[in-house]
């Protein structure tokens, strides 16, 4: 059977609808879009909401057993109509190929402060390396970690040993429980009972995938992270988009000119923010039908102080792309350019600061020690020396710690020439020789142009 994309599932409903269903059902990729591509497939398969309540049995694959799921699959329902097994975060599609996905998602939430969410990838990788919690990742040598997790060991792991590991870690089901499974479909099971599969990644080369490719259906709604930057872009795009559209048709509006551009700029790919901000927005609109620019201008917010954060962050980790995006989105929402490089200045003063505590003797500072490591022992003894009225120490110690991390990126001549450059775009712009986003750019380029790594 073909595996059908995001732009597909309608023929899949209409499948069901005409009465044409499969044993087994995979839904893989983004998780809030499989859990609402799984929900309008349970409501095609049980149409009246009282029978979802009696006929849909909910799984955590996480702590799922899949003989007990097996065991459900195969007994007949006590209740009339179509018996549903729902397993989200199945583990069955799990191996050392999708061990990549989750360090990822898990590095990009510790990142962005979703610690609970950092802390569940990062059990999944603990789970299909066969790592106990107590294990230290910066203990496990290149070959060992290739060896356990299929890819190369990342160069910057200190982040991972400040991440909170659930309770819990439950291995990943390598051979059992898929083969269960792949046994049971490839016997009769009653005619009525569905196996729903929710997964947030899996391995497409699994015997289990495979099977289910032959004798049910699936449904990709993974943004392919093998494609360009534009490809992957384009296809995050478009499901936020559909996510919008769909839930401004249920509040019964439409998007006038430049809202969806806009919505998807202040939301991008985060699919609960985008239904919930266009949630907000019906219901701001009331009784109009099509909403404005100007409605989302005034209920969706992308903050001043929340993208200044963004640019900063930009620059620190010394991604000029995305620091030339957001100087130019902070321009057009009437930010004044002299706001800007004050800005700037302010954060390559504080990576000069770092820096140079770097070099200091004492306290020595040595790279690549983890969160809990830095703060008991280095942080300490430098706030008793004589810096610790720094105000650049008055923060979180975890920002202090990412901040010496960024720090690590730029050698000190660098960080004065850029405060050099800053007074410079400082001179063209208050002289007007020059256009404002071309002395931005301009700096941009220098600065980050790739000169002065570590």
């Amino acid at each position: 059977m073909p595996v059908y994309q995001r732009q597909n599932v309608s023929k899949v409903i209409k499948e069901i609808h005409n009465n044409r269903t499969s044993p087994v059902y995979l839904i893989h990729g983004e998780r809030y879009l499989c859990q609402e591509v799984a929900r309008d497939i349970i409501a095609a398969l049980l149409p009246e909401e009282k029978s979802r309540a009696l006929n849909v049995k909910k799984i955590n694959g996480e702590t799922e057993n899949p003989a007990q799921t097996i065991a459900h699959l195969k007994t007949h329902s006590l209740f009339p109509g179509r018996q549903v097994l729902r397993v989200m975060d199945s583990k069955l599609f799990f191996s050392k190929a999708v061990a990549k996905n989750f360090w990822d998602k898990a590095k990009k939430a510790a990142r962005e402060n979703e610690e609970e969410k950092a802390g569940i990838n990062l059990a999944r990788v603990y789970g299909i390396g066969g790592l106990d919690k107590d294990d230290d990742l910066a203990e496990i040598s290149a070959s060992q970690w290739k060896k356990l997790l299929g890819f190369t060991k990342p160069q910057d792991i200190s982040w991972a040993q400040s991440v909170k590991l659930p309770d819990s870690i439950s291995p990943t089901q390598e051979g059992d429980g898929a083969a269960l499974v792949a046994e049971t479909l490839e016997t009769t099971i009653p005619k009525n009972n569905i196996l729903l599969l929710i997964a947030e990644a899996a391995d497409k080369r699994k015997k289990i995938y495979k099977l289910i490719d032959q004798l049910g259906v699936i449904i990709d709604l993974s943004v392919d992270s093998g494609a360009t930057q534009a490809t992957r872009k384009s296809s995050s795009d478009a499901a936020i988009t559909d996510l919008i559209l769909k839930t401004m048709k249920e509040f019964g509006k439409k998007p006038g000119p430049s809202v969806i551009k806009l919505l998807l700029d202040r939301v991008g790919f985060h699919p609960v923010a985008a239904v919930r901000e266009t949630e907000k927005l019906a219901l701001y609109c009331g009784e109009k039908e099509t909403i404005t620019a100007a409605d989302v201008d005034a209920i969706v917010s992308w903050t001043r102080e929340d993208a200044i954060y963004e640019l900063n962050e930009a620059v620190a980790t010394r991604n000029i792309e995305q620091a030339l995006v957001l100087s130019a989105k902070l321009r057009e929402n009437g930010l004044h350019p002299l706001a800007l490089v004050a800005s700037l200045r302010n954060l390559i003063r504080k990576l000069l600061f770092f820096r140079s505590m770097q070099y200091q003797e004492k306290p020595p500072y040595p790279r690549g020690q983890s969160f809990g490591v830095f703060q008991k022992g280095y942080l300490a003894q430098l706030k008793k020396s004589r810096h610790e009225s720094s105000p650049f120490l008055s923060v979180h110690p975890f920002v202090i710690y990412k901040t010496f991390q960024q720090a690590e990126r730029f050698e000190i001549k660098i960080l004065r020439k850029g405060l050099r450059e800053l007074l410079l775009v400082e001179y063209s712009l208050k002289g007007g020789g020059i256009n404002d986003a071309l002395a931005l750019d301009n700096f941009f380029f220098s600065f980050l142009g790739g000169h002065g790594q570590h």
